[in-house]
């Protein structure tokens, strides 16, 4: 590959679009908390450092060359997890035998232990081995071809930093040996592991932009029920947790998901205060039922974002309000069937604030926010870090029709 300065350049900083031509993210930068880091993934790579990869071999090979500036261009929709679960079931695991085991009604509510239990454990260590892919620093990984990304695995941004990950199709983490926490909820709950994108260990500076996140052709609740509760496959679709920080996520498609995006992961995580700085800007919520996102300690700017449903039942909640959470809305607009009222786009989860800046929309009709019990002052102001007018969209009456034609891959 015979690339110039100037191709190297232009690799790394693909136009967002749907952005105005005179935006930074035009050039090539990031908007919001990832632009305050100066995320800039693989600029600057050296042309050895520029890799075209179409299978997990060529990913795994560019991976390798660690932390040095790269740019890896993906070409096709590589699978992950090739195989389904029987590449990766112990074989002293059996669906049917560790359903007849920890029945309820003979096994009670206690934690699942034993030979069994123990055989499930090794099957998801099996997998998580060969389904999780590590994304190094300076590192831009960007489709280039339609359709191109990653299903059946997950992209781990852990202890990284200066990440850019665009036009790039990610779906079905779907892990095959959940747990079963019989206590959970008090009437028992499959939990399971895996976000297609999941960022944490004080990841900073990433940037992702103009991608899908989905479960594919698999959702959870099309799955049986086993020991009296349907069976969860997948966990959320784009988690920040342990102290991720200076991230903006612009112009992506989630697709008919339950918890989909997790911003701090527990109270006790105290490493959190401070960080957990993210830019939600001009996303697509569709049929995504909680968790868009719910926030703990985070300073959270979530502007210009569509929220829509075909039917009552997919959506529960769009903006989780948790512990110390920090968030700040303006023009976003949600489009829900009749009969969810405005009470409803929020949920208080032990947090007590929340800035409602405006411009905020239900079916066409103005609506506020921060109901009763919330107070107006997170403390913090986005304009005092970064240029919030330019995350604006010229024409708010255009807002949702731009939001759907834009979002999503864009390869060129």
């Amino acid at each position: 590959m015979n690339f110039t300065r100037r191709d190297l350049l232009a690799l790394a900083a693909l136009p967002a679009l749907g952005a105005r031509a005179s935006t930074p993210a035009a050039a090539g930068a990031p908007l919001g908390w990832a632009g305050v880091g100066k995320t800039t993934g693989g600029n600057g790579a050296r042309p050895e450092h520029v890799f075209d990869v179409r299978d997990r071999a060529g990913l795994d090979a560019a991976l390798k060359r660690g932390d040095v500036p790269k740019i890896i261009r993906v070409h096709a929709l590589i699978d992950l997890g090739p195989g389904g679960a029987e590449s990766f079931r112990d074989p002293a695991f059996s669906f049917d035998a560790f359903d007849r085991a920890f029945d309820p009604a003979t096994w009670g509510r206690v934690d699942p232990k034993g030979p069994l239990e123990d055989a499930r454990a090794r099957s998801a260590k099996r997998q998580a081995t060969a389904i999780v892919v590590r994304v190094p620093s300076n590192t831009t990984l960007i489709g280039v071809a339609p359709g191109a990304g990653f299903q059946h695995g997950t992209l781990l941004l852990d202890k990284v930093e200066n990440v850019i990950v665009r036009h790039l199709d990610l779906s079905d983490a779907y892990d095959h040996f959940p747990a079963w926490e019989p206590r959970d909820n008090g009437h028992g709950e499959w939990n399971s592991e895996y976000d297609p994108l999941s960022i944490t260990g004080g990841a900073r500076r990433v940037w992702v932009d103009h991608c899908s996140l989905s479960d594919g052709n698999r959702p959870d609740h099309l799955e049986p029920v086993r020991l009296g509760r349907r069976v969860q496959h997948h966990d959320g679709l784009l988690d920040i947790t342990h102290g991720g920080d200076l991230i903006t996520i612009s112009w992506c498609r989630f697709s008919s998901h339950d918890k989909t995006m997790l911003i701090g992961g527990d109270e006790k995580h105290t490493e959190d205060i401070g960080k957990l700085r993210v830019t939600l800007h001009h996303n697509h919520f569709h049929g995504c039922k909680e968790r868009t996102p719910r926030v703990r300690y985070g300073r959270v700017h979530v502007a210009c974002n569509l929220f829509s449903a075909d039917h009552a039942d997919d959506f529960g909640y769009s903006l989780g309000v948790g512990y110390q959470s920090q968030i700040v809305a303006e023009s976003n607009n949600w489009q829900l069937p009749p009969g969810i009222a405005a009470n409803r786009l929020i949920r208080r989860l032990k947090g007590n604030a929340l800035t409602d800046r405006g411009g905020n929309r239900l079916n066409g009709n103005p609506v506020v926010l921060a109901g009763e019990g919330l107070s107006p002052d997170v403390g913090w102001r986005p304009e005092d870090s970064y240029d919030t007018a330019l995350l604006r969209t010229a024409d708010a009456n255009r807002l949702v029709e731009q939001i759907r034609a834009g979002v999503g891959p864009r390869p060129v």
